[in-house]
């Protein structure tokens, strides 16, 4: 079955692209009419895709200026990854409670391939890899509202490509030790361990000590 898709959402989709991808630089003016020329709409939906990510805090609107990309900052980062934190910990408790719905063998699966993504430096598809390995008990809380607020924080960390292309050699150990504790975040959970996961995931796994890495500026 085909989903219906609006003109605003492929206008949400096209701005969030040219952010991730770094066409858009930080701090740079969203043009309203070269994104109608581009994408041979009207203003309406634009203004609507606008307005959307605006109010989800991926990008900034000043009144009688217009739109403007973020200048992600160390301390923005620091806040949202204490935010992250916690909402994803409640998040694996709850998932913890609907042991049908939470698919431990996929999170297996996108551990062993984030492995190999760091093995051979693919660093774009590592980040990708992530979304998914914690959106498998993301979605398994089957809380809507929580899903939906812990989605809306990560596209503000979303400037994949600007990631992979300044990765420095040293990096990689940054990569390994994230993904070891996406291998004990497996363990915890098989354990049906609600209080080490809940701890781990809010102090360790969503430490501030990883915020620099997402610093785009």
């Amino acid at each position: 079955m085909s989903i219906y898709r609006s003109l605003k959402d492929i206008v949400y989709d096209y701005i969030s692209e040219q952010i991730s991808s770094g066409k858009l630089k930080p701090n740079e003016s969203i043009s309203e009419a070269d994104i109608v020329a581009a994408l041979e709409i009207s203003r309406t939906p634009v203004r609507e895709a606008l307005m959307q990510l605006s109010s989800e805090g991926y990008i900034e609107h000043i009144p009688r200026r217009g739109f403007f990309t973020h200048a992600l900052t160390l301390e923005r980062v620091r806040h949202i990854y204490e935010i992250i934190g916690n909402l994803e910990s409640l998040a694996a408790v709850l998932a913890l409670e609907n042991p049908e719905r939470l698919d431990v063998d996929a999170m297996r699966r996108l551990a062993n391939e984030m492995e190999q993504a760091i093995v051979t430096r693919q660093y774009e598809p590592y980040h990708d890899l992530q979304y998914q390995f914690h959106n498998v008990f993301i979605q398994a809380s089957e809380n809507e509202d929580l899903i939906r607020i812990i989605a809306n924080l990560k596209k503000i960390l979303m400037s994949h490509e600007y990631l992979s292309r300044t990765r420095a050699d040293d990096d990689r150990v940054v990569f390994d030790q994230m993904n070891a504790e996406h291998w004990h975040i497996v363990a915890l959970i098989e354990a049906g361990d609600k209080e080490a996961l809940r701890t781990f995931l809010r102090d360790e796994h969503w430490n501030v000590k990883y915020a620099a890495f997402y610093t785009y500026v």
